[in-house]
């Protein structure tokens, strides 16, 4: 009688205890004092693995061993105070491999080094011809995957370096047809479902993506984190007059695409990374909190994501190509960013829809360039642009609001409606080759940028403290006053 009135006193609260909770009564603690004795560990499963802080340096292991696997699943991982050097050209595959699930990586630094003691590339010609060392790039891709389910990466501060080409922003491609060869180094990878950053750094100085998702990857929660790349004015490639040099090589003209056969853009700056999180055709979701990115070829690029996306109170300052991108029915939340070397706001996919944007325009008066604020194109969007609380000026030029156009991105500059100075007979080949409608989409723009309503825009609401030229048809325009 006692055993039944116990096991209905004690079943109740067991229904509370969770699997995860089980597992963490039975972990054992184990600690290690270098790299083989990590490398084996996380192997097994059901550990609280502390390291013995340090630092370190991956050539400890055997050449083909520098790899760390972590194949056991329920482990915490506590690398604080752990520094891991990882010296470019002596490590074939990812520094950090999650195929377990339910790990946590908490603490440690992790730094990709030049041999040479280099920390800051400055002579782009003679560091892209050094292929073994320095630009090495490599396999993969990325620093560090995730794979698994439920992993979470958390305190973390990575420095990456070491690819090819690096200095020219997309110039060279960035995919297949690249017209010199890719050794690209990236992050982090996530394929896996339910992966948590939390609380990371991540300096970057490699072209590849900082953070990125592909194949499998749902529930991706980023947080709490900071993302920087590098940019480079594009004057500095006419400095490059060695034969080796690729500017030269390519006799200082744009190699492919669109710009094919122009001269290198003067008057802007490259970007020396690709995006800092991005999303590619992943069939699940992706949560960005309290995040800053900058300084990257795009900032927070979730375009491709097909399940709910939401960034909230973030920030994107300085990126090239695009600050922020998202997918049908995507939402800025509280988020800020500038236009500095690139638009702030773009929509990929011609028929994406329904986004809900509130977006704090920060001050660029260091801007360079001729591309514009935003390019709006889809359906059923309802955005808001405010403009922060500063009393200079926000930006040296007046860059255009696009809403529904009729040209290629590269061409869709200031000079919107008219042909970019310059740009000649590639403008006369691909302007009009496609047709980026914008229709039932609303917009109040606190900011000083005008609003340009291009001619494939109708039955849109606008309402501008900027100043509105409407191209399109039956929208409905009202200038304003602005808040602040």
């Amino acid at each position: 009688m006692k055993s039944t009135i116990l096991f209905i006193i004690v079943l109740p609260a067991l229904l509370f205890v969770s699997f995860q909770d089980i597992y963490q009564m039975k972990r054992v603690e184990i600690q290690v004092s270098n790299l083989a004795e990590l490398k084996d560990a996380v192997k097994s499963g059901n550990q609280n693995i502390l390291m013995k802080p340090g630092n370190y340096i991956i050539t400890e292991l055997p050449e083909d061993e520098r790899s760390i696997v972590c194949s056991g699943s329920n482990n915490t991982i506590n690398l604080k105070d752990v520094y891991i050097n990882f010296p470019v050209g002596t490590c074939k595959d990812a520094h950090f491999n999650f195929t377990g699930s339910n790990n946590k990586l908490s603490g440690g630094v992790f730094e990709d080094t030049y041999q040479n003691g280099m920390t800051k590339v400055t002579d782009f010609g003679s560091y892209n011809q050094n292929r073994k060392t320095l630009a090495k790039g490599l396999k993969g891709g990325a620093n560090i995957r995730v794979s698994g389910n439920g992993n979470t990466i958390e305190g973390v501060k990575l420095t990456v370096r070491g690819s090819f080409p690096y200095g020219y922003g997309n110039m060279y491609g960035i995919g297949r047809g690249n017209a010199t060869g890719l050794d690209k180094r990236c992050a982090l990878l996530i394929t896996g479902v339910g992966n948590t950053v939390d609380n990371c750094e991540f300096q970057h100085r490699a072209f590849g993506h900082v953070i990125y998702m592909q194949k499998n990857a749902d529930k991706t929660l980023i947080k709490n984190s900071y993302i920087e790349g590098a940019v480079r004015p594009s004057n500095d490639t006419y400095k490059e007059t060695n034969d080796g040099d690729l500017p030269k090589r390519f006799d200082y003209k744009m190699p492919l695409g669109q710009m094919k056969g122009l001269p290198i853009p003067r008057d802007v700056m490259f970007n020396l990374t690709e995006d800092g999180i991005r999303a590619y055709n992943i069939p699940g979701s992706v949560t960005v909190e309290n995040c800053k990115v900058v300084k990257c070829r795009g900032g927070i690029k979730l375009y491709m994501a097909k399940g709910d996306v939401k960034v909230s109170n973030s920030t994107v300052l300085d990126c090239v190509v695009e600050g922020y991108s998202l997918n049908n029915g995507g939402e800025l939340i509280n988020c800020k960013g500038n236009a500095a070397y690139g638009p702030l706001l773009y929509m990929h996919f011609d028929k994406v829809s329904n986004q809900k944007i509130d977006l704090t325009v920060l001050p660029a008066p260091h801007a360079v360039g001729n591309h514009v604020f935003a390019a709006i194109k889809g359906r059923g969007h309802n955005i808001t642009l405010k403009r922060a609380n500063y009393k200079g000026q926000i930006d040296n030029t007046l860059r255009p609001i696009v809403v529904g156009y009729k040209a290629r991105f590269e061409f869709l500059t200031t000079s919107y409606p008219g042909v970019p100075e310059g740009y000649g007979g590639n403008f006369n080949e691909y302007f009009g080759d496609k047709t980026y409608q914008a229709s039932n989409i609303s917009i109040r723009n606190e900011t000083e940028y005008p609003v340009i309503i291009g001619d494939m825009s109708k039955n849109n609401s606008i309402e501008s403290f900027g100043n509105i030229t409407n191209l399109g048809e039956n929208n409905t325009i009202e200038k304003i006053l602005r808040k602040n």
